[in-house]
């Protein structure tokens, strides 16, 4: 069994690795963002984690890296409503071990241009990674997070910020 799970996850992680990257300019001009969370898919009994606590988590993490967050005011205003939305699925595979895929999403309106002069907007994905592991523990879950929120901020700064 857990040569089968081992095989999945690196399965699971060529497929992910494997789709194409947008280029950091996807990021400049970006003054900040708003933060959403996706629900949870938690499918283990034992394993806890909060879906208000991971948003805070989230909230302080981004703050800590000098991300901007932008309020529901600024938001509306926002050319593009940006906004990261964060997605946490968990499932049990054996004994203590849990299976996770936690993904950071920035996401932002586009408008879709239709004959006879009809507009559709919708929130598309502008820059994403995910991340997929096995843990025994939530902290774990909360770890990976925290290096996609780096990751994001990291490339967000030097794409406003770096000369």
């Amino acid at each position: 069994m857990k040569a089968r799970v081992a095989i999945l996850i690196s399965f699971m992680s060529f497929l992910v690795g494997a789709r194409g990257e947008m280029g950091d300019d996807i990021l400049s001009d970006l003054t900040g963002v708003g933060l959403e969370m996706k629900a949870f898919k938690i499918r283990a009994d034992a394993f806890e984690l909060v879906e208000s606590d991971v948003e805070a988590h989230v909230f302080q993490e981004l703050k800590d890296a000098k991300v901007r967050l932008l309020s529901d005011i600024e938001m509306d205003v926002m050319p593009g409503q940006p906004f990261l939305e964060v997605g946490v699925d968990v499932a049990h595979a054996q004994g203590p071990s849990h299976i996770f895929v936690v993904e950071l999403e920035l996401r932002e309106m586009a408008r879709l241009e239709r004959p006879k002069d009809r507009v559709v907007s919708m929130a598309v994905s502008t820059w994403e990674r995910r991340t997929i592991g096995i843990a025994n523990r939530p902290e774990a879950i909360l770890e990976a997070l925290d290096r996609l929120i780096r990751l994001f901020a990291d490339q967000w700064l030097g794409a406003n910020y770096e000369d």
